[in-house]
């Protein structure tokens, strides 16, 4: 099982993470410590809307956490993914999951103050 960040464009999810063996440590959360931003970096030249890059927060986005004290997988994510969620909560099938909509995790079509230069 993994933990990490994703990414959802051209209808798929694009998963960053690692086994919870890796994970770091976070309080009660073992944690993928990359930030989405750091993740794009890598992918953005793989990635053109109208053929020009955007910035990690153009698409929803959101990230799978692991709580230790009881066995849960957290998954945050933007509201524009919806029930294509679902796609990624399959992965942990048989395992406590808990799904999270966070604002946090915005994509420009959310965010009333997006700028796209």
């Amino acid at each position: 099982m993994q933990v990490g960040l994703f990414f959802y464009f051209n209808d798929e999810f694009h998963f960053v993470g690692c086994e919870l063996n890796e994970a770091q440590d976070y309080g009660d959360f073992l944690v993928y410590d990359e930030s989405h931003l750091d993740a794009w970096e890598r992918m953005a030249d793989k990635v053109l809307v109208k053929g020009r890059k955007v910035d990690y927060d153009f698409f929803p986005r959101g990230r799978v956490t692991y709580r230790k004290s009881d066995d849960t997988f957290i998954i945050y994510y933007d509201k524009c993914i919806g029930n294509n969620i679902n796609t990624l909560v399959q992965k942990y099938l048989g395992r406590r999951c808990i799904l999270e909509l966070d604002e946090h995790y915005c994509c420009h079509k959310c965010n009333k103050e997006y700028v796209m230069c």
